[in-house]
């Protein structure tokens, strides 16, 4: 397994100045952000040849693309609006070598097996497209996908082909456990976000690693067991929150931290 980070971590740095970050950290890849404000890359096919040419001559490679499609929708527009940014992403992440695709069930806006119906209707019509291009759709446990009971009703429907983009403290934020979710969706998992957090006045504030309340060690030591190949992603999410720590000062103490977990 290999660790990289998401450029969510640098909103106020081009693409260029963050691959030259990852450089500096020892890292051969990023988390590449795609997203409508294109402050890092735009979801555009083909990829502007200039940022090829960047990407190419830094020696960075793309680990994975964190797209933004979302398939919850009650609106049969929007869900084939998404469908649509959903192919697009699939096919910038083929021509920048990236192997999974951040993408979203989205918020439930009503019940649950309305909403799961939904969802993997669209993401199975999008299941062979991706096969074909080489590309993982991976779905973020995030919003209603926190809750394991959840996420595996909907994987339960979902082609066995669209795995699992890992991100344990959200799960942990809404009373899961690692050591509980673990065995049921290992086999799913792709990629990995790691941050850590402790909660304040009932708000989440993230913390440098160790620091929190996230097992960041068992998680990357049951990666290891399970002999995962994938990418341990820091998610330091100074995109949303603007007064969290620099970064290159976080993001260095996270990869070495990880390191250590790695040998243990």
């Amino acid at each position: 397994m290999k660790i990289t980070f998401t450029t969510l971590a640098y909103p106020h740095l081009n693409l260029e100045e963050v691959l030259e970050r990852a450089k500096r950290f020892g890292l051969d890849a990023i988390e590449l952000r795609v997203a409508d404000d294109g402050i890092h890359l735009k979801p555009q096919y083909p990829v502007d040849k200039r940022w090829l040419k960047v990407i190419e001559e830094s020696n960075i490679r793309v680990a994975s693309i964190a797209g933004y499609a979302r398939f919850s929708s009650i609106d049969i527009n929007e869900r084939r609006r998404n469908e649509d940014l959903l192919k697009t992403l699939i096919l910038m992440a083929e021509e920048l070598g990236a192997k999974a695709i951040r993408a979203y069930a989205g918020r439930f806006p009503d019940d649950v097996e309305s909403s799961i119906n939904r969802i993997s209707e669209s993401l199975n019509r999008l299941a062979d497209f991706s096969d074909i291009h080489g590309v993982y759709i991976a779905l973020e446990t995030h919003d209603e996908l926190t809750k394991l009971e959840i996420l595996l009703k909907l994987f339960n429907k979902l082609s066995p082909s669209i795995k699992i983009l890992y991100d344990v403290a959200n799960m942990i934020m809404v009373g899961e456990k690692h050591e509980e979710i673990f065995p049921y969706i290992v086999d799913k998992i792709v990629h990995v976000h790691i941050k850590d957090f402790v909660m304040r006045e009932g708000r989440r504030v993230f913390v440098r690693p160790g620091k929190g309340i996230v097992p960041i060690c068992r998680v990357v030591k049951d990666l290891k067991s399970a002999g995962f190949q994938g990418y341990i992603s820091i998610e330091w999410e100074k995109m949303w929150i603007p007064d969290l720590e620099d970064p290159d000062i976080v993001i260095p103490l996270y990869i070495e931290f990880i390191k250590r977990c790695i040998e243990i």
